[in-house]
């Protein structure tokens, strides 16, 4: 009994086409309506768009971050330190730390009383460090680089997602008026082919 004969091989390998070869052919067939072509526009408007979201509202949190800052280093120009006592029990603040009645000796000699924040494991009789302001008064101190870190990464992270919403929404809106543009073309289609293909009059 002779063997079965082998399969044949091609002598070459088939070439296998790029997927921009795959799409320039998906746009030159007959099934690709004017819709798809501006689906196509569409989503490459919109992946576009989300990337220059991204980078502009990277600068932008980079500019926050720099006008956050000169501000700070500015605030604390007119802020200096002082040493105090405290003078009363501390009671939570509710945002970190305790608040407690402290006492500080001013430039002039005299002493003078005031609110301030102070760490958590102070007790009356200890000393503190507390910020004064131009006039004299206790102030919470200058913004550390942390919470200006955190404030421009905040602000740009919300501008982004703003944006991205804006961007995710609209594209959503041309899609959906895509949509109901070809499910009208093909009711229009279905009423003028649907007699012939049922050889009905």
């Amino acid at each position: 009994m002779a063997a079965p004969a082998a399969d044949p091989r091609p002598s070459a390998p088939v070439p296998r086409r790029s997927r921009l070869a795959r799409a320039r052919a998906r746009r030159r067939s007959a099934l690709w309506r004017r819709s798809d072509r501006w689906r196509s526009a569409l989503l490459k408007i919109q992946v576009l768009g989300l990337a220059a979201t991204t980078v502009l509202c990277a600068l932008l949190g980079m500019s926050f971050y720099q006008q956050g800052r000169a501000d700070a280093q500015q605030e604390a120009q007119s802020m200096r330190p002082a040493q105090a006592h405290v003078v009363g029990r501390p009671y939570p603040s509710g945002v970190g730390g305790d608040l407690a009645q402290v006492s500080w000796t001013a430039p002039d000699g005299s002493t003078r009383q005031g609110v301030a924040g102070v760490p958590t494991a102070d007790h009356a009789g200890d000393q503190v460090q507390i910020w004064l302001d131009g006039s004299g008064n206790v102030s919470t101190g200058p913004t550390s680089t942390a919470n200006v870190v955190g404030t421009a990464a905040i602000s740009a992270l919300l501008v982004m997602v703003g944006a991205d919403a804006v961007l995710i929404s609209a594209g959503a809106v041309a899609r959906s008026r895509l949509n109901r543009l070809d499910q009208e073309a093909w009711e229009k289609e279905w009423l003028l082919y649907e007699p012939l293909w049922s050889r009905r009059r």
